[in-house]
């Protein structure tokens, strides 16, 4: 039997005001077996040129992860055990095929 392939894409928007860059949209394509972990980093962490989290956090800003479901985009309630946010991160201890989708990051 072959374990089926999960694709997840992690998008990111940077939070936007007056003054700030734009540093418009990046997309990162992960690919997983069913049953095994992956880690999603936000997109707005790829590199130092950016931000950082730890900048981000002293600037007082959250990061928020939303995953689309369909035409909406729905916040995540991460559960802790299977789901969880590190940092700036999303780590799926065991990816399920329910799991496929495009998730966003912004910072507010």
């Amino acid at each position: 039997m072959n374990p089926s392939l999960i694709t997840l894409f992690s998008l990111s928007f940077p939070f936007s005001v007056d003054g700030c860059i734009d540093w418009s949209v990046d997309l990162r394509e992960y690919h997983v077996l069913a049953g095994e972990p992956v880690r999603v980093k936000c997109a707005l962490f790829y590199s130092y040129i950016r931000t950082n989290y730890t900048m981000a956090t002293n600037a007082k800003l959250r990061l928020i992860w939303y995953k689309n479901k369909g035409d909406a985009e729905e916040p995540i309630i991460f559960s802790g055990h299977r789901l969880s946010k590190e940092d700036d991160s999303i780590w799926f201890r065991s990816a399920e095929l329910e799991d496929n989708g495009f998730y966003t990051c912004v910072l507010r």
